[in-house]
């Protein structure tokens, strides 16, 4: 081959390689837009009404300031969604790129892919269990609580495996964090086990709400009518006194309405009964016992929260609530939803919404 058929020869290949590339650029560009449908904003976990369908997951879209209904059944018109309609969606936790979404009354563990929603696996409902919260351990393994304890599950298989030692009966929510995992068990309290052999450490009686970390590492949880934040180091605790007893949410369970800011120490829980709803969100900057003087925000006339409506947006550093109507029957299809400066707690803005959604906790990116 003469020197003029090579340098020929190596434009065509250039010529190709960068064609290919542009393509290949254009079909990357084109997956990550469809990767992200559902990454600029948040999910509301609905309850649903029980006894007329399941419950169904909600997406607020930043972009176009919108709340999209059933995005989950939307993306995956042929899976069974959350079935069977006597269980009642209660739970959603992202970890590791996926949604975690937990039915309780005998229902099933779905896991979506939190872009796209596109369903990547589940545990089908089932008598045998009743869940109640999920959290993650690693790329392997991650923790279900349920009406009789908590249990291991492998994340590739989806698989429920053995129990844990140490919680018996109805157990709810749970948190990982430095060397130990959190854990609320209805009669005992808190059980702190140890994050590498899963052994129990400690327990703490009357635990009411829990659990959340703030940016200092620091874990949250309610007893009595003190706030208290435990080092996940040391287990070293300090409290703060509240103006008023949190009550435990064992009695139609839902996730404690208790969350932490990602800015600074900051915990924001609600004042609510044990059956849920409520008035009042109250804010505590650590240190700061002052700020615990008069609620944070309190919902407009004729509005109540009703589970765990309360929510933390770490790219705005706004507080997110929802409401239903005071009252019984058609007044809980009047509902709205609300943005609030984290710092100041000036409302920002109020979108209605109209429907039976039962709206039941946030799941942010």
């Amino acid at each position: 081959m003469n020197t003029i058929t090579l340098k020929k020869t190596a434009l065509v290949l250039v010529i190709a390689s960068a064609l290919f590339s542009c393509k290949k650029d254009d079909t990357v560009k084109e997956e990550l837009s469809v990767s992200g449908k559902y990454e600029d904003g948040f999910f509301v976990i609905n309850e649903g009404w029980m006894g007329h369908g399941t419950g169904s997951v909600s997406f607020f879209d930043n972009a176009s300031g919108t709340l999209k209904d059933s995005v989950f059944q939307k993306e995956n018109p042929n899976s069974e969604g959350f079935k069977p309609t006597s269980s009642t969606v209660q739970f959603a936790a992202k970890f590791n790129n996926n949604l975690y979404v937990v039915s309780k009354v005998r229902g099933p563990v779905v896991v979506a892919d939190a872009k796209t929603l596109k369903e990547v696996g589940r545990i089908p409902g089932s008598s045998e269990y009743d869940w109640r919260a999920f959290v993650g351990l690693d790329e392997n393994r991650g923790l279900l609580s349920s009406t009789d304890g908590i249990y291991m599950v492998n994340l590739k298989t989806l698989k429920p495996s053995f129990k844990l030692l140490g919680a018996n009966g109805q157990t709810g929510d749970m948190l990982k964090a430095g060397k130990y995992i959190y854990a609320i068990n209805q009669s005992a309290g808190a059980i702190i086990y140890n994050a590498e052999d899963l052994s129990v450490v400690k327990k703490i009686a009357g635990v009411t709400l829990g659990f959340v970390q703030t940016p200092n590492k620091k874990v949250w949880y309610t007893k009595k009518e003190y706030l208290y934040s435990s080092d996940p180091q040391t287990l070293e605790t300090d409290s703060v006194k509240l103006p008023f007893t949190p009550a435990n949410t064992w009695f139609a369970w839902f996730s404690s309405p208790i969350i932490a800011s990602t800015k600074d120490n900051t915990i924001f829980l609600l004042k609510a009964p044990s059956f849920g709803g409520g008035k009042m969100l109250y804010k505590y900057t650590e240190g700061d016992k002052s700020t615990l003087d008069q609620p944070f925000i309190t919902t407009p006339e004729n509005q109540s929260f009703y589970k765990k409506n309360l929510g933390y947006n770490p790219k705005t550093n706004q507080i997110v609530t929802t409401t239903v109507q005071d009252g019984w029957g058609d007044n809980y299809k009047v509902n709205n939803i609300y943005f609030y400066d984290a710092v100041t707690g000036s409302l920002i803005k109020q979108i209605p919404y109209s429907g039976f959604y039962f709206p039941a906790m946030f799941v942010f990116h």
